[in-house]
Order: structure tokens, then sequence, then C-alpha cells
């Protein structure tokens, strides 16, 4: 009985803890996305008829930076691969939206998350976790902005978030070894 219980508290427990990291996730997916949104491409014909001039605003932390297609031999982010980068933070921000309704109906209410949507969830967040862990080290490797510590910034705000998908696969990888658990138990 006491055994039961405390299994009880330590699942609600890590339920708790996984649904507050998915909201920290969520909230640092949509600063990520602003600082990806400063980064502007333009063509390399565009860029050599007109003279481009960046916007200066001393309050603006990171400045918005213009990216040549095509020159000085790939040093920095392509069009394709930032357009990549902007719509898995969206994907991720639904993910994470996703991970916290299933929490919260599941410690607040008799819902209960059952195999297929517990290794579902799994399967995305791995998918998810890799892209973002392989799109932060492109973007750690080509520091698309002139301030460093705005590079730094970026590059921590998308591994943090990539670390708590990761959580998430982990929270939903032990849900479902305990659900598979129990339908061994009961003979299905």
């Amino acid at each position: 009985m006491l055994a039961t219980r405390l299994h009880k508290m330590c699942c609600r427990g890590l339920g708790f803890s996984t649904g507050f990291v998915a909201f920290c996730a969520f909230i640092c997916c949509f600063a990520a996305l602003h600082i990806l949104n400063k980064i502007v491409h333009i063509d390399e014909k565009t860029a050599q008829s007109t003279e481009f001039q960046l916007p200066f605003d001393a309050r603006d932390r990171c400045q918005q930076t213009f990216i040549v297609d095509g020159a000085e031999g790939g040093a920095h982010l392509t069009w394709l691969e930032l357009f990549y980068m902007k719509w898995t933070l969206v994907l991720t921000i639904c993910y994470t939206f996703t991970v916290m309704v299933l929490i919260r109906a599941q410690y607040l209410s008799h819902f209960d998350i059952n195999f297929i949507t517990s290794n579902a969830m799994m399967l995305v967040g791995g998918v998810l976790s890799v892209v973002l862990f392989s799109a932060t080290v492109i973007l750690h490797d080509r520091m698309p902005f002139m301030e460093d510590w705005c590079n730094q910034f970026i590059v921590g705000f998308m591994y943090f978030i990539a670390i708590n998908i990761c959580v998430a696969v982990v929270f939903f990888l032990i849900h479902s070894c305990q659900y598979y658990f129990q339908m061994e138990d009961n003979g299905i």
C-alpha cells in the first residue's frame, strides 16, 4: 500500500516536472523564433546593385542582420537552413503545448495517456530533439549575428529547448514502459 502511494507520488512529481519543463521550452521557442526572424536573406545580385543599411536602434539588443546568399563560400546560414530551423521551432511549440495539455489532463482529471499516444509522443519528440540538436550545431558553427553574445544567446536557447524535448521523451518512455508492464501483468 505504501509502495503504491509512493510510486504514484513519484509519477506525479515526474509529470509535474516534465510539464513545467515543457512550459519553459514553450516560452523559449517564441524567444528563439523572434531572434531567428531578425535574420534577413538577400540574393547576391540584389546585394551588389543596392546598398543596404542596417536600421540601428539602441534599444534593440540583437540587431537585424542581412545574409547574402551565395557569398563568402557558405560561411553563413542559407535561406533553406533558416527556413527549416524556424519551422522546427514552430513544430516544437505545437509539441510542447501538446505535452503540457496531456500531462495536465492526466494528473488533474481521470484522463489516461494510452500506449499509442505515449509511443507517438516519444517518436515525435525524438525526431524533434535530433533535428534541434543538429540545427543548433549548424547555428553554432555559422554565427549569424555581429554581436557574439547574440549568437551565444540563440545557441543557448536552442540547446535548452532540445534538452527539454529530451526530458519529455524520457517521460513518455517511462510512461510507455509502465503501461506495457501493466498490460503484461493483466494478461492483455
